[in-house]
């Protein structure tokens, strides 16, 4: 039988959600396996001794680390070995490095994963205690050079939520070799005068995405090495430090470029540097291409953008050359604030590789209240080696029947298709009705959808759906299948025929400020369906159809959706699920800061005996495991009475579900729940009073 989980959220919600078809989550809390919270008795025995345990079960394992100070030395997580894909670290306390610098001084990281997939840390704070080493380094003596906080080398499928990261000896995170990587809601804190305490540092990687964080450190917030690709930032305050820094590039001859780049909605406060492209001035083959930086406030900023070609500092290694890194294609839009110097924007580009296609679009910089100055040596604006863009005509209608774009010959990983006027289907849905997709994409890397509308004119095709007459199914409005490193970002997608997006067997997709919007009659208009896929984010985005506005099917995971307005529609649903004996699962979901308004479904409910007219499975129990979900800070108001119905399998009930600050009523009354085999906890207010068994 199959599973439907379906939540409803008002202004909050944050969600971690984990899914399998087999078994309940396993924990190994690192107290009961003998780690003292004393600060002062080093644990790493019992870290060890829990990771071993959560790789080599066949099941999603959390490692808890309770609330206190944990001593821990230089530790090192292998995955070479380990058989889990799905392991949560879960701190409430705090990882105290050893407070002699040298214990760690020398060891490159401090807290090491290398080679492991599906790897999550929630939470905590880790504390190096660098100020001695700082010190050290500052006064001229010689000293160790000091150990990154936390790394990941060669790893795949990374989560980090929620983490605290101060005083590093040297960098505080870094990501390295490593693929689809999320980092969101970081804190990293070291004084402006810490040396070489970058916050995180990307390189050698591809998808990864770093958002609404903030940063303060003696170095740059965020710097990106050398062969990092489909990068995304967003949502980050940085101050003080040294801004966002793609490099230092080119100090080897055979360099793997930086590309695909986006760095937005970002603020720089007091630091150094804003956004800055630095390169050493030696011979490399390395490149900068297909960067954006938008939406970017700077505050009293000494040099809020920066292209430095002639790094070498002290004339070192590098006297009398010239940079063969060649940058290309680097926009610069809605960008404005203050200068702490007259030049606020400066571009020392190489003599021997000019930096070219530069673009710059609303850019206002001020110093002292005045227009600030600029600097441009060996640096233009012209459009050359640009990625393939395919660019609509002026705005306007035009005409598309179904079409379909595949990898087939096609050598570019950097094709944009900017729509700026509006692409419609045939009025007759008859002609697209049954294709299955209007516009499809398949076997595609590197693709970006920017702007436009899309209007498949649905409405006759609803209206025979809903008169009961013989129709067409109705095709997707855009489809990607098979595909990696996709973005979406400001599409509006009107009167779908079937649903408007979908996700299918994809890599790292991003949907970002999206408007979806059907009837909400119509039938099957999903918003945004996801499906067997791994890293995909959805942000900013507003959706309201006849059915989901966001639907997960079976093979999902690493799912973000965050700020998504949703009404009218089905809610976001998890499922339906567990149709297929061999369905893959679904697990690491987040869903926070989302509204709904007047949506059927909710505001929270699994439903395990989900069975439209008794058809293919009566009498039948549903097989699909549910554990590890969190509701928490969830509350407005309900339209029915049961606000919260959790109506679980007799055969695998729901376990692990957490309660926290839930706050729901209904005709301005407390609401009721209902709930049948399902067990878990609650904590802070809960409202309607909590139904679940221990």
């Amino acid at each position: 039988m199959a599973s439907l989980v379906s939540f409803l959220a008002f202004h909050f919600l944050f969600t971690i959600f984990q899914y399998s078809s087999l078994a309940a989550n396993v924990n190994y809390n690192v107290q009961t396996l003998g780690a003292k919270p004393d600060g002062k008795t080093d644990s790493i025995k019992a870290f060890l001794s829990a990771w071993t345990s959560a790789c080599a079960s066949g099941q999603p394992a959390t490692i808890y680390v309770p609330p206190g100070r944990f001593l821990l030395g230089t530790a090192t997580f292998a995955g070479q070995s380990c058989k889990n894909q799905a392991i949560t670290i879960q701190i409430d306390g705090t990882l105290v490095a050893p407070s002699n610098y040298k214990v760690i001084g020398n060891s490159g990281t401090w807290i090491n994963f290398e080679s492991v997939t599906g790897v999550s840390v929630i939470g905590g704070t880790l504390d190096a205690q660098g100020a001695n080493l700082w010190a050290c380094k500052n006064s001229g003596k010689s000293c160790p050079t000091g150990a990154t906080t936390l790394a990941f080398y060669n790893s795949k499928n990374i989560m980090i939520s929620g983490l605290s990261s101060i005083n590093s000896q040297m960098f505080h995170i870094l990501v390295y070799g490593s693929q689809n990587a999320k980092l969101v809601g970081m804190k990293v804190s070291a004084p402006g005068n810490s040396p070489n305490t970058d916050g995180i540092h990307v390189e050698k990687s591809s998808s990864v995405t770093i958002m609404n964080s903030k940063i303060g450190t003696g170095d740059d917030c965020i710097s990106i090495g050398p062969g990092t690709s489909n990068l995304w930032i967003e949502n980050v305050a940085c101050g003080p430090g040294h801004g966002i820094s793609i490099g230092s590039l080119g100090w080897q001859i055979q360099e793997p470029g930086v590309q695909n780049v986006t760095v937005k909605s970002a603020t720089f406060t007091g630091t150094q540097n804003g956004v800055r492209v630095k390169t050493w001035a030696r011979p490399s083959k390395g490149f900068v291409k297909y960067v954006l930086f938008q939406h970017l406030v700077m505050v009293n900023v000494e040099n809020p953008i920066i292209i430095d070609q002639n790094y070498c500092p002290g004339d070192q290694n590098c006297p009398d050359q010239v940079s063969g890194v060649k940058i290309s294609d680097i926009t610069y839009q809605d960008i404005h604030g203050s200068s702490a110097t007259e030049i606020a924007m400066k571009f020392d580009c190489s003599t021997g590789n000019p930096c070219s296609d530069i673009n710059l679009e609303d850019v206002k910089l001020t110093y002292k209240n005045e227009p600030a100055h600029s600097s441009c040596i060996n640096a233009d604006g012209k459009a050359s080696g640009l990625p393939v863009l395919l660019h609509s005509q002026p705005p306007g209608r035009y005409f598309l029947g179904a079409t379909s774009f595949t990898r087939h010959l096609c050598k570019n990983p950097a094709i944009t298709l900017h729509i700026d006027g509006t692409l419609v289907a045939p009025s007759d849905y008859n002609v697209i009705g049954n294709s299955g997709n209007w516009i499809k994409f398949k076997r595609v890397t590197g693709v970006s959808v920017i702007g436009g509308i899309l209007d498949v004119q649905g409405d006759d095709l609803w209206a025979c759906k809903n008169s009961g007459k013989n129709c067409p199914n109705g095709a997707t409005t855009l489809a990607f299948y098979n595909s990696n490193n996709i973005i979406i970002n400001g599409l509006s997608s009107v009167n779908s025929q079937n649903f408007h997006i979908l996700i299918y067997g994809c890599q790292n997709a991003k949907l970002v400020e999206m408007k979806v919007s059907a009837a909400g009659n119509s039938p099957n208009t999903d918003g945004i369906q996801v499906e067997k896929s791994i890293g995909v984010t959805l942000m900013n985005s507003k959706i309201g159809t006849g059915d989901d506005c966001v639907s997960i099917g079976p093979g999902t995971s690493n799912l973000w959706i965050e700020n998504v307005s949703c009404g009218p529609g089905h809610g976001i649903i998890i499922g339906s699920l567990g149709w297929d004996l061999q369905e893959p699962g679904v697990q690491n979901v987040t869903v926070k800061t989302v509204t709904f308004t007047r949506t059927q479904n909710g505001p929270i409910i699994i439903d395990q005996n989900y069975c439209p007219d008794d058809h293919k499975c009566p009498d039948q129990v549903s097989s699909v495991k549910i554990s590890d979900i969190t509701y928490q800070d969830i509350h407005g108001s309900s339209s029915t009475e049961i606000a919260m119905k959790l109506d679980c399998s007799k055969q695998y009930p729901c376990s692990d579900i957490t309660l926290e600050d839930v706050n729901l009523i209904y005709n301005n009354e407390p609401a009721q729940s209902s709930c049948i085999n399902a067990d878990g906890k609650s904590s802070g207010l809960v409202q309607p009073n909590s139904c679940l068994y221990n």
